[in-house]
């Protein structure tokens, strides 16, 4: 008997301890075009980490990808993104246009694109969309500027970063 306990004992931990670890990570694409003198940037989240931090924020319950999504839901979005995710080109802070969301399983996708963009010779960007209710969020930023492509991760004791192109 006791040797079956030990058995049990050593299967179901792994199992237990494993499977209720939740990671907090997005990613974030960003690439330029050139030829359309264009930033496209398309964000990626965790829907239920948004939905909290919004709540969290709005003191407002704006469930995503249901019958009964909050009809103010691209308002409180747009504001969220905007405070937490900047972006300077050529040491210019730029204001970009947020296009919407989609959803897909349990992910979020938001899009973004900056318009008149000539060149990029240094790109500095900050996200710390999560940070403040997820310490262990990682926000990574995936960039394909001047045929140039580079990973970055943004953490709540680094939340920007400067690249030089």
């Amino acid at each position: 008997m006791r040797q079956f306990r030990l058995t049990l004992f050593l299967v179901l931990f792994p199992l237990v301890a494993f499977t209720t670890h939740k990671y907090y990570i997005s990613l974030t694409k960003i690439d330029f075009n050139p030829e359309k003198k264009v930033v496209q940037i398309t964000m990626r989240f965790f829907i239920d980490d948004v939905e909290n931090t919004l709540k969290n924020h709005y003191q407002t319950e704006l469930e995503f990808a249901t019958n009964t999504e909050n009809e103010n839901l691209d308002f409180y979005l747009e504001k969220y993104i905007s405070q937490n995710f900047k972006i300077h080109i050529n040491s210019e802070e730029k204001v970009y246009q947020y296009l919407g969301k989609e959803f897909k399983n349990d992910v979020v996708f938001f899009y973004l694109d900056l318009k008149d963009i000539e060149m990029i010779n240094t790109v500095e960007i900050q996200n710390s969309m999560l940070l403040e209710d997820f310490p262990e969020q990682e926000n990574y930023i995936k960039l394909n500027i001047n045929n140039t492509s580079k990973t970055i991760i943004l953490r709540k004791n680094n939340d920007k970063e400067m690249l030089k192109l």
